[in-house]
């Protein structure tokens, strides 16, 4: 029998003969590589799964008058329709109207293009009766532009100002000019639309005289810091009569939350690695000092200290192997169940993570043999057999 076929027959006997201690490192090894597996797997979709989460946040562009116009013609709008398709982009013209009441901000949108700028918004209460955190897709559906054109929304710190009630009709004044228009819905924004009334941009348009003129545009990129800023200076360059600039506590509230959780995630799994380095090499260094008298038989009969050590760096990198694969299973399951329950989606299947998960249960592994090597070629067969 030659030394390989020996060393795998003594590296079985090692699992078969003695479980306890073998299971008490595979367990640790098995934990370290279930983290890893479901760390890595979430790290590699996070910038887009929170990019999608962001989205909640609308806007983070807008496109503004230079110098000290109000507003710019909607031509520039147009010339934005040829920007990606994923690139959102959103008119808007405001005034100062009058209702009955008293003064209240007017916002002036295209309604159909609200509610993808801005899945995040909540209808309080609709035209069907008071409803529950709905979605504002969810209310108004897939409605065309025509649609919107005879009615309007209203934030719900407005409509509890003035008294409107979903169903009656709202007349808005301006420079002696009015429009009556039905109130469809009451919506929750988190910004300054709770306090305005948003009626079809055209109808604003005509009630201030100015056709074709904006006040700004929002816009929703998507992507990393870097891209958004990129796609700004292409905007900026491809239109320099009128201002685009970033909304900062968007994009930098985006990059750097991405940013904490990944660092978050590498200081756990440095955390949990040191911990199973420790616990593995604790249960080995047990077992050098079980295997102290079968180590000075095998140094008396020429054993080197390099193929002993080899013997248990042999052992734990088979648990190792057989901990990553396993480890591998139960960690990407517990990031499927993570981001169904946190960005409800599903993860894709990545090869690559069940690479870096063996590599990182191997090398700690190895690591964990540092310390019961040493102590290996420490022992003197002499005194081991004698008994002391």
């Amino acid at each position: 029998m030659n030394r390989w076929k020996m060393l795998v027959r003594i590296i079985f006997k090692a699992f078969w003969f003695r479980p306890g201690k073998a299971s008490s490192s595979f367990a640790a090894l098995a934990v370290g590589a279930t983290l890893s597996s479901a760390f890595l797997s979430l790290y590699f979709v996070l910038p887009g799964k929170m990019s999608e989460e962001f989205r909640n946040l609308g806007a983070n562009l807008v496109v503004t008058p230079s110098g000290n116009e109000q507003t710019f013609s909607q031509e520039i709008f147009t010339q934005l329709g040829a920007q990606p398709p994923q690139v959102i982009a959103l008119p808007w013209l405001y005034a100062i109207g009058k209702t009955a009441k008293g003064e209240v901000v007017l916002g002036g949108t295209d309604l159909s293009r609200l509610a993808s700028l801005n899945p995040g918004w909540k209808v309080v209460a609709n035209g069907m009766g008071t409803t529950s955190n709905q979605t504002l897709e969810a209310v108004l559906g897939r409605k065309t532009q025509a649609d919107h054109q005879s009615w309007l929304l209203a934030g719900e710190k407005a409509a509890a100002h003035f008294g409107w009630s979903v169903g009656e009709p709202v007349e808005l004044n301006y420079a002696g000019k009015s429009i009556r228009l039905p109130l469809q819905a009451v919506v929750s924004t988190g910004g300054s639309e709770d306090s305005q009334a948003l009626v079809p941009i055209s109808d604003l348009q005509e009630l201030t005289s100015q056709p074709g003129r904006l006040s700004l545009i929002q816009l929703r990129v998507p992507g990393s810091t870097a891209q958004v800023e990129s796609r700004r200076q292409e905007i900026a360059a491809l239109l320099p009569e009128v201002e685009v600039r970033p909304l900062r506590p968007v994009v930098e509230s985006e990059a750097r939350v991405v940013m904490k959780v990944r660092a978050l995630m590498y200081g756990m799994t440095a955390v949990v690695l040191g911990i199973v380095i420790l616990s593995v090499m604790s249960t080995v260094s047990g077992l050098v000092l079980d295997r102290q008298r079968d180590i000075g038989i095998i140094k008396t009969l020429g054993g080197s200290d390099f193929m002993i050590s080899l013997l248990f760096m042999a052992e734990l990198a088979v648990s190792a192997l057989l901990a990553a694969a396993l480890g591998y299973l139960l960690g990407f399951g517990l990031a499927e169940w993570a981001a169904r329950d946190i960005f409800h989606s599903s993860l894709p299947w990545r090869w690559s993570v069940l690479a870096s998960v063996t590599a990182v249960s191997t090398a700690v592994a190895l690591v964990a043999t540092a310390f019961p090597i040493h102590l290996v070629r420490r022992l003197e067969p002499a005194v081991i057999l004698k008994g002391n």
